[in-house]
């Protein structure tokens, strides 16, 4: 019984002695390795400061009779399209990928107006090719911030107001990010987000304002990997999430059992069973939908919201909290296998502003033009503004 642990001393005592001879050595790599980490951090820093220096904003104008089944088929080719934006793998171990910024501003007495916030790293000629392959006769326009300082260059309230009222949040699926949300019938109107947030936008009075913006990159890499693997496993019944350690743990519990009872592995007996396993009907069809998200390209996704107003006051409070509820409520019509729920968010406005990822929920492209979308310009829905025929070359100012 102590030749373990003898076995475990002496393997101790090989170590400490092969630590003592190479100790100068491993300070050396140690050494090297923190210098290489720490350099790279400042590399990532540098690049995404070059994110934000170079980036622009423009503004984009739908054209005129743009129904919602074209405006939700328009955004599943743009999704579809612009996953080539993702850099080479060696350029996203220095700089990462960069993301791109969707905003819908409400103001009262104005038109919801979308627009796009573009890094440095990502040309506007390549973004402006999408967007008028996606929706013929869309105008994209540079946007003209409204303030002096970069931080509120793309907000819609008021220059100058230091004390407005806000109150956001920020949404996330509030199950596993495999299960898909439900991508609804784009002829369908009365299940279209946008058409929800103009609603929201003709009940705004003077002073209040809104914006809900929407972060997205390409998922690439280990994220994508990982995501892929547990829709693999879901595929063959096995469990969706599992670590290295529970399964060592598996594994060894099973040989334990086998050798006190005797018995073999179930493991083994079911793959020489005759009958096979039968499923669920509804698991079925949901395994159905999983495997249909994991075939489109699938995007890393933030959404946030907030409400702002002049006004102070308890009511004021109660009004922007109702605003924000009628926000969120927008994109609540998408709940299927999944669901976006709401999250505190400190300090909205500010967090909007920045316009930055960190790590969002993963969503196929089909996802994506769910919420991320030009609104509908038909007869009914159209302002006296809508142009009746796409503008000339000449007037599309280009950056």
């Amino acid at each position: 019984m102590s030749t373990v642990p003898n076995t475990l001393t002496e393997a101790w005592k090989h170590a400490c002695a092969w630590t003592q001879q190479h100790l100068a050595l491993l300070i050396v790599l140690a050494v090297l390795t923190a210098a290489c980490v720490a350099v790279l951090a400042r590399l990532r820093r540098a690049t995404r400061r070059r994110w934000y220096t170079g980036a622009r904003v423009v503004t984009v104008v739908p054209p005129a009779g743009l129904d919602p089944a074209a405006a939700v088929a328009g955004a599943r080719r743009l999704w579809w399209d612009l996953p080539s934006l993702a850099p080479p793998r060696w350029k996203r171990l220095f700089a990462g990928v960069p993301h791109l910024a969707i905003e819908y501003h409400l103001a009262a007495g104005e038109d919801l107006a979308v627009r796009v916030w573009l890094p440095g790293p990502v040309p506007t000629s390549r973004i402006d090719a999408a967007l008028r392959a996606a929706w013929p006769g869309t105008l994209v326009l540079d946007h003209t911030p409204t303030t002096s300082p970069p931080r509120d260059s793309g907000e819609s309230a008021p220059a100058g107001t230091t004390g407005l009222v806000v109150t956001g949040g920020t949404v996330r699926p509030e199950r596993p990010e495999h299960l898909p949300l439900r991508v609804p019938d784009p002829r369908d109107e009365s299940v279209d987000p946008l058409r929800a947030l103009e609603a929201v936008t003709g009940q705004l009075a003077d002073g209040e304002s809104a914006v809900v913006q929407i972060l997205a990159r390409p998922a690439v890499g280990h994220r994508l990997r990982r995501y892929r693997r547990t829709v693999d496993r879901l595929h063959s019944g096995r469990p969706g999430h599992r670590s290295a350690l529970a399964s060592f743990v598996s594994v060894l519990t099973r040989e334990l059992m086998e050798i006190v009872t005797g018995s073999k592995s179930t493991s083994t007996t079911h793959g020489t069973s005759e009958t096979p396993r039968r499923l669920d009907p509804q698991q079925t069809e949901e395994q159905r939908e999983i495997r249909a998200k994991k075939l489109q390209p699938q995007w890393e996704v933030a959404l946030r919201y907030y409400a702002a107003t002049t006004a102070h006051g308890p009511q004021a409070t109660e009004r922007v909290r109702g605003i924000a509820d009628s926000l969120f409520g927008a994109f609540a019509l998408l709940a299927g296998r999944n669901a976006l729920a709401r999250h505190r968010l400190p300090k909205p406005r500010d967090v909007i502003t920045a316009r930055r990822l960190r790590r969002g929920a993963l969503l196929s492209a089909g996802e994506l033009a769910a919420l991320a979308h030009l609104p509908a310009r038909t007869d009914a829905l159209a302002s006296g503004q809508a142009r009746s025929v796409p503008a000339p070359p000449h007037t599309t100012r280009r950056l």
